[in-house]
């Protein structure tokens, strides 16, 4: 077995050591506060000793079977994962560390799913231990890893794009925002068209955005002419295309999507989803487009609710990445490039007092 110490000032910086020096196999044995080894130790922040095991093979028997030694090693091994299962993992709460139950109640409230619930305070009483205080930055070390899409964001970088979604959940302001992001922020060329001739006021809303914006708006009214009108702009570095907000349970409007996306050949499109949305028809909402090639999400309304929970369900349940994050109505503000490490820090905080 080998055993490595670490002297660090938070747990997410231990764990990162650890898998990366011991592998992902390795557990942490204990951990504690410590003065810092300095003459003026006693008037510095205290840093947190950690350390962590993992199995190495022992010299094997005569017979070729592996030593007594290192059977028995495994076994208090598996106990050890096995009490930290039973404990954490009980049907009620009763017996739980208070720690661990705290979290568990405020990741409840949040509309965390139990199987993501169970997953993360498993991780993180298995690093931190079950009887000690589990520190914020450790959950959304562990949500984060959850999320898992790259950290550095998953932002549009196809020159045509679509948007689709449900009704009312902002797919327009959030088209615009995200023009509004790529123009001014990246500095690219955008272009705007919308098939979204159903709602009353949606082309009037698209070509406002577009003339405070100063970019080209196109609407159209068949897939050829979304066909003509992404021709047209093959100039843009980006042609970002408005769907009208539709059930596609309704036959009519999941045919008529269909076409649309096989004429436009979008490189990316975003399912745009808002977090106002009950969990379970989000869930259904998020499968219902699974077949327009969905590859991105997007949640809106962030500002309206403190359950943002249902946000981390989707992405398990989908696998997709989220591309960005609407908290607001203002355009181009309210718009956050999303990360696995913000939106957990988000998702976390908004359960907190």
């Amino acid at each position: 077995m080998r055993v490595k110490r670490y002297l660090v000032s938070a747990m997410p910086e231990a764990i990162e050591a650890i898998r990366r020096d011991l592998g992902p196999d390795a557990m942490i044995v204990s951990s504690r506060r410590v003065r810092q080894n300095s003459p003026l130790g006693w008037l510095l922040p205290k840093k947190l000793e950690v350390t962590a095991a993992v199995d190495t093979p022992l010299p094997a028997s005569a017979g070729g079977e592996p030593s007594r030694e290192y059977q028995k090693l495994q076994e208090e091994l598996l106990q050890l994962k096995n009490i930290i299962s039973t404990k954490l993992l009980g049907e009620s709460d009763q017996g739980l560390p208070a720690t661990v139950a705290k979290w568990k109640n405020i990741l409840e409230q949040l509309e965390v799913n139990q199987e993501i619930i169970d997953e993360v305070l498993q991780k993180v009483a298995s690093h931190t231990g079950l009887e000690q205080e589990i520190a914020p930055q450790a959950v959304v070390y562990e949500l984060a890893d959850i999320l898992g899409f790259p950290e550095g964001g998953c932002q549009l970088s196809s020159q045509v794009a679509t948007f689709l979604g449900p009704t009312g959940v902002g797919k327009t302001t959030t088209l615009a925002k995200v023009a509004a992001h790529m123009l001014l922020g990246e500095k690219k060329k955008v272009a705007l068209v919308t098939t979204d001739t159903y709602r009353i006021g949606a082309t009037e809303q698209l070509k406002t955005y577009a003339e405070i914006l100063g970019v080209p708006v196109e609407v159209v009214m068949t897939p050829r002419e979304l066909r003509q009108a992404v021709d047209r702009h093959r100039d843009r570095d980006a042609v970002l295309i408005d769907t009208a907000g539709r059930s596609p349970r309704n036959p009519i409007y999941r045919q008529e999507l269909l076409s649309y996306l096989a004429s436009a050949q979008p490189g990316e499109t975003f399912l745009v989803l808002s977090c106002t949305t009950k969990n379970r028809d989000l869930l259904r909402i998020a499968e219902s487009y699974q077949e327009f090639n969905v590859n991105k999400l997007i949640f809106t309304k962030l500002d309206e609710t403190t359950s943002l929970g249902p946000i981390l369900n989707v992405v398990r349940a989908t696998g997709l990445p989220v591309a960005y994050l609407s908290n607001g109505q203002n355009v181009p503000d309210d718009l956050l490039v999303a990360s696995p490490r913000e939106l957990a820090r988000l998702i976390v905080e908004a359960g907190q007092p």
